[in-house]
């Protein structure tokens, strides 16, 4: 595991285990539409086939909608399909033309003009111009080149600000409502199945921002009849934790619908 990112296991463990050890500042009441008393975001990286075949239907049968971030090589034979996906209501983000997790060797340029900027005109030219400028950060690492982690960090922020509104990444506390637009280029998510096919991990994550009042957002990969491997989540173990989300108090909306609700 790259220094880039504390280590999924690390940072998710914590959470999982002291899901109501988060900051003060998430007990602020928010006005979220519709009376809910806190939000969720239901995202997916990667564009895979398995989300075509299997999320779409479900999210489509439930009504909910949701954020997928697309990487070009993979979406690229079935992208007719996606363009079908956006017309349905969903948000469609970047995730890099190639998903590159090895970071040490990029500048802020030269990311920015080999994986970000490329994407976007794809995502332009297929999507709009419209579409949310959203982003995930592949593997979850915020950090470009080599040296200490803020000129790091820095760097991978210098390659982002002036395209997106806000882009999200894979660990930490649900989103405190008042300090959105100060961490635009650092939203908090939560893999809830990154380690093993269960739903307790989600269970607790949501019983925690329910009771910040706070915005969780919510990341998948495959979703597949079983498990096959790390971060692969089960149909089974995805349907009830979208059952979850629907039998609370949540207002779920695409990741990009709920940072604009907040910053507005």
């Amino acid at each position: 595991m790259s220094s880039d990112f504390p280590d999924r296991r690390s940072v998710l463990g914590a959470l999982v285990v002291s899901p109501l050890g988060l900051s003060p500042a998430l007990s602020r009441e928010r006005r979220w539409p519709g009376g809910a008393q806190a939000a969720v975001s239901l995202t997916y990286d990667d564009g895979l086939n398995s989300q075509l075949d299997t999320v779409i239907p479900e999210l489509e049968t439930r009504g909910l909608k949701a954020s997928f971030f697309l990487v070009r090589d993979n979406v690229d034979a079935r992208v007719a399909d996606w363009v079908k996906v956006a017309q349905l209501g969903h948000e469609i983000g970047n995730h890099t033309v190639s998903h590159p997790c090895a970071l040490a060797g990029y500048s802020e340029m030269d990311f920015a003009d080999r994986e970000v900027l490329p994407m976007e005109a794809y995502l332009d030219e297929h999507f709009g111009s419209l579409r949310p400028r959203i982003f995930a950060y592949p593997c979850g690492y915020l950090g470009l080149g080599r040296g200490v982690t803020d000129h790091r960090f820095g760097r991978y922020r210098l390659a982002l600000k002036q395209t997106f509104l806000a882009a999200r990444t894979v660990a930490g506390e649900p989103n405190d409502p008042a300090t959105a637009w100060n961490e635009r280029l650092n939203l908090n998510a939560f893999e809830p199945t990154y380690d093993a096919d269960i739903i307790a991990p989600a269970a607790r994550y949501l019983k925690a921002t329910l009771a910040r009042g706070a915005w969780a957002i919510l990341v998948f990969h495959k979703v597949l009849p079983a498990r096959l491997g790390e971060g692969d989540t089960s149909i089974a173990t995805h349907a009830r934790i979208l059952d979850l989300v629907q039998a609370q108090r949540f207002w779920c909306a695409p990741m990009g619908q709920v940072f604009d609700h907040l910053t507005a």
